[in-house]
């Protein structure tokens, strides 16, 4: 671990005696939408690149929101077909060591992540340091790999509000999660979720210490191949009911010494 960690483990032994009054989280998708013009139809698919962003928060503006744990993201007739494109596997991807040089075609998106870590005793934004790792995700052919990196950088000086990366916890190198793509319908409509579940390492980078999201701009590219004389996409429109598309998010808390574990939802409408 790197020395930088040090004031974050004392940090949370310090508080480790303090009882805290806990709130409740707030969630929002606050991005959504394609970059490709139309609705599509099963019939007709049309490929896309998608934008996808959430927030999580507290009740009380001066906390951070509890962790995370599983996550469902995806978007009225917004269907992914990651078969027959470029793919690697989560196991190279995990690995030790540089991205291998083989996985770059399968690159399909990336973004940011902004967390805020601390004591997991202590919800404060201000016992909170800033912890924003840069997200690029693979294409594994029946989901993706999300893969994170702080780059070895110290936390950025602008702040929660910076769009810097750089964490005082040792995410750098291979902190990787992998994801898998699920049929199901949103308002109506075929959708594909993308569901994934945090590991430990990631949760809780040490003991004591609580790594919250605060939000997660995803853009994933349009990427297409040709499948009997047709362009397909990795993402494919393949309808939309009306003029406005719904992007829903799903949210599970992990469960703790003194809460269950519980589910919630946002969504977006966002232009068809």
């Amino acid at each position: 671990m790197r020395k930088l960690l040090v004031p974050v483990l004392a940090l949370a032994a310090v508080l480790a005696v303090v009882g805290v009054a806990f709130g409740a989280n707030t969630y929002k998708v606050h991005k959504a939408g394609t970059t490709a013009k139309g609705k599509g139809s099963i019939a007709k698919p049309i490929p896309t690149g998608i934008v996808l962003g959430f927030q999580v928060g507290e009740s009380d503006p001066t906390k951070r929101g509890t962790v995370i744990e599983k996550y469902a993201i995806g978007a009225e007739g917004i269907v992914a077909n990651p078969k027959g494109a470029p793919k690697c596997a989560f196991d190279e991807l995990n690995d030790p060591g540089p991205v291998p040089a083989k996985c770059n075609k399968a690159r399909v998106g990336g973004g940011l992540v902004k967390n805020a870590a601390g004591p997991s005793n202590d919800q404060s934004l201000s016992h909170s340091s800033p912890c924003n790792l840069k997200l690029d995700l693979y294409n594994t052919g029946s989901g993706m790999v999300i893969h994170l990196d702080s780059q070895s950088k110290p936390p950025p000086p602008g702040g929660f509000d910076s769009d810097e990366v750089g964490c005082l916890l040792p995410i750098d190198g291979r902190h990787s999660i992998n994801g898998k793509f699920v049929k199901t319908k949103i308002a109506g409509k075929p959708a594909s979720d993308f569901r994934f579940t945090v590991p430990e390492n990631l949760k809780h980078p040490a003991p004591g210490v609580d790594n919250s999201i605060r939000e997660s701009v995803n853009n994933i590219l349009l990427k297409t191949k040709v499948v009997k004389g047709k362009r397909v996409g990795f993402y494919n429109k393949v309808g939309c009911k009306g003029n406005k598309r719904t992007t829903r998010a799903t949210f599970t808390t992990e469960q703790t010494a003194t809460a269950a574990p519980a589910t919630f939802s946002a969504t977006k409408q966002s232009k068809c």
